[in-house]
């Protein structure tokens, strides 16, 4: 069995005894290709997912501002939902629904 080429070999490569492979330029006939994958085929199409893990989808509630901080929190799925639920009760952004909260926070903090 022979050895393979060190990568810190400071001799050349002998690569004489490298014949390239004959070449299957035809391959096999398009009939025989259908009549292999036709069967066996699976569609590749996307396939729509049931949220079952208590996930909803909701429609993005995005637009430009210069807002161009991202805070990000751990909380419950209800605390989210009640959070998105005011925010389009009033027609508020996502981003405007935590400045009001935090405004009135601040607020009732100081009272």
């Amino acid at each position: 069995m022979k050895e393979r080429a060190s990568i810190f070999s400071t001799t050349a490569l002998d690569i004489s005894d490298f014949k390239p492979g004959a070449s299957d330029a035809a391959g096999p006939r398009s009939d025989e290709i259908d009549r292999v994958s036709t069967p066996k085929f699976r569609s590749r199409e996307p396939v729509e997912l049931e949220r079952s893990s208590g996930f909803i989808k909701r429609k993005p509630m995005t637009y430009r501002t210069g807002r161009n901080v991202v805070f990000s929190v751990k909380t419950t799925q209800s605390t989210v939902d009640r959070f998105y639920e005011i925010a389009q009760r009033h027609g508020w952004k996502a981003n405007e629904t935590f400045e009001k909260a935090m405004e009135m926070l601040a607020r009732h903090l100081e009272a």
